[in-house]
């Protein structure tokens, strides 16, 4: 009997890792949440995160580093909003997997 082969490529399967670890913390999950409708500034992000800015800065800094999240600077604003929007797919997984009475 012969080794099967992987269907998902080793590298394929170790971004998924490294995006899925990041992902891995409620606040950003949250982010990632408040960014499904529109793009926030990182003072709205602080506000309904109800987290210090250094926090809040560090989880965006993450999420922006695997590629989930973009930025733009607008006067003295800076902007964020999702960059790969097929993370929301986890998101409705997770919705449909882990709400509570399932």
């Amino acid at each position: 009997m012969g080794v099967k082969k992987l269907s998902i490529d080793p590298k394929t399967l170790a971004r998924a890792a490294e995006i899925l670890r990041v992902l891995a913390h409620p606040a950003r999950l949250n982010v990632i949440e408040l960014l499904r409708s529109k793009q926030r500034s990182v003072g709205e992000l602080v506000e309904a995160l109800d987290l210090p800015q250094a926090m809040v800065s560090k989880h965006l800094a993450l999420l922006k580093r695997v590629g989930l999240l973009a930025s733009e600077i607008d006067s003295n604003y800076r902007y964020y909003s999702l960059a790969n929007t097929k993370v929301l797919e986890v998101l409705n997984c997770i919705k449909k997997s882990c709400s509570k009475g399932e």
